[in-house]
């Protein structure tokens, strides 16, 4: 249940099962220090797992005029104090709402983030109960799932039934790099694998 609060600061906070999804009397210097802990954004789209009470959201606005913003999120709860409490944002700030990773997958958002190369980012103080759901939004926006590296490799006929076997829900390239050896892909795909492999040692 997604409760709302004042802070000293007259600044609306949300809340989740009692927890709060944001610094309760510091969310803007929160937000502030996650936004630069980004460092550069390489590029001009951003997508973010999580709403929350949304100043981090108004941060990374902050940092770049130009940057256009995508939230993902399930609780369509958080969205009209959102909308109230950062009314400057309202064109500048998409909102999707998802159940679960496939409601994810079928969104436009999805084959957006995979056609733009967006920038995806996760802002975890924002997460609440949902943890283990926007992990897994996570794991697919970056293409880091067993289904959104089939998504993406698809045209390479890679045998990925040996994907499911893995332990991680966060696939790295040691991950598939086995599975790409084992396929019947041309020499010089399996070369780009391999020289990535030795990128990430």
């Amino acid at each position: 249940m997604i409760t709302f609060s004042e802070n000293h600061e007259s600044s609306l906070i949300s809340f989740e099962a009692g927890t709060p999804l944001a610094n309760i009397t510091q969310p803007r210097e929160e937000a502030l220090k996650w936004t630069y802990s980004l460092g550069p954004i390489p590029s001009s789209h951003v997508v973010v797992i999580g709403l929350g009470s949304g100043f981090h959201i108004e941060a990374l606005a902050d940092l770049d005029q130009d940057i256009q913003i995508t939230v993902v999120d399930s609780r369509d709860s958080l969205i009209p104090v959102f909308r109230s409490q950062f009314p400057e944002l309202a064109d500048r700030v998409q909102i999707v709402i998802a159940d679960n990773v496939q409601d994810l997958m079928k969104n436009d958002i999805y084959a957006d983030v995979v056609a733009t190369r967006a920038y995806v980012v996760s802002f975890r103080e924002a997460w609440g109960e949902q943890m283990d759901l926007f992990s897994e939004f996570f794991g697919h926006l970056t293409g880091r799932s067993v289904e959104a590296v089939k998504y993406h490799l698809q045209d390479l006929q890679m045998n990925m039934k040996s994907l499911y076997f893995q332990n991680t829900t966060l696939l790295s390239i040691k991950d598939i790099l086995p599975v790409v050896e084992g396929s019947q892909v041309a020499e010089e795909k399996k070369q780009i694998f391999r020289m990535l492999g030795e990128l990430v040692k």
